[in-house]
């Protein structure tokens, strides 16, 4: 009966798990460039009772099969799903990508950097930042991967050229086009500050920084990438996964109800 409890309890914490996951998918359904988590689960089979025999060769006599006991359950696996979200309409400093794309960010003035799909960005103090005040990189004219600085009047006299990527101001080039990266594995990323990510083992390096239309994708000013978060889908996974707690919940009140009445026999 106490293996009964512990294999419900395990149970419940991993479910619960999942589902602290996708109700923050759902906290994050409006949020722009957000990017869904999913979760895999997996079954253990750890108590192997009797290893199975093989079937006879005289007397066509079949064989028997192992006898074991599941050990429970936990979770797998948690994913960054990166399909790309539908673009809405922004500001006219606002950019969307098209594709595999992050756009480079730096909040320690280079030291470190963080990768993005959430375009929303605003000039405060000469510099090209992020809604959360992130350093934005880019292209200067000599081709050179630089924060995008320098920068004159406000977000509202901005535009971007959607086949280029270059920044203009009032129409005129301002010298800079946005740098795009791109990860071999973009599941295997870190979340990061906001709707930020960092590198991990299991991203691999960010790939050289390119301008957009190469491999990275493509952008459009003005627009941005919306949330990849479906309410429908993570509203039946969160009741699916409440009612397996729930079914948990009744082992753990059943093996507690027959513990409970073999010492009342003892005693």
């Amino acid at each position: 009966m106490l293996d009964i409890m512990t294999q419900a309890k395990n149970a419940i914490e991993n479910y619960n798990a999942a589902l602290t996951i996708h109700s923050a998918n759902i906290a994050n359904l409006s949020v722009t460039g957000y990017k869904r988590i999913d979760v895999s689960f997996q079954s253990l089979l750890e108590k192997v009772m009797r290893q199975g025999t093989a079937a006879s060769t005289f007397g066509n006599l079949g064989g028997t099969n192992p006898i074991q006991l599941g050990g429970g359950m936990s979770i797998a696996n948690t994913l960054v799903d990166m399909s790309q979200g539908s673009l809405s309409t922004g500001n006219g400093i606002d950019l969307a990508i098209s594709g595999q794309g992050f756009f480079i960010l730096s909040g320690d003035g280079g030291n470190s950097f963080l990768y993005s799909r959430a375009g929303q960005f605003a000039v405060n103090s000469g510099f090209l930042l992020t809604s959360a005040g992130q350093q934005v990189y880019g292209f200067n004219s000599s081709g050179t991967l630089v924060p995008i600085t320098g920068l004159a009047g406000s977000s509202a006299d901005y535009t971007w050229n959607d086949s280029t990527g270059e920044l203009l101001y009032q129409g005129t080039s301002t010298g800079y086009r946005i740098a795009l990266t791109y990860f071999q594995n973009p599941g295997g990323l870190t979340q990061g500050p906001g709707t930020t990510f960092r590198e991990s083992i299991a991203s691999g390096s960010p790939a050289s920084a390119v301008a957009a239309g190469n491999i990275a994708g493509t952008v459009a000013g003005g627009q941005v990438e919306q949330s990849n978060v479906n309410y429908l889908t993570e509203s039946i996974v969160s009741l699916e996964l409440q009612r397996a707690i729930n079914s948990n919940l009744s082992v753990v009140n059943m093996a507690s109800e027959l513990i409970s009445s073999f010492i009342q026999k003892l005693g």
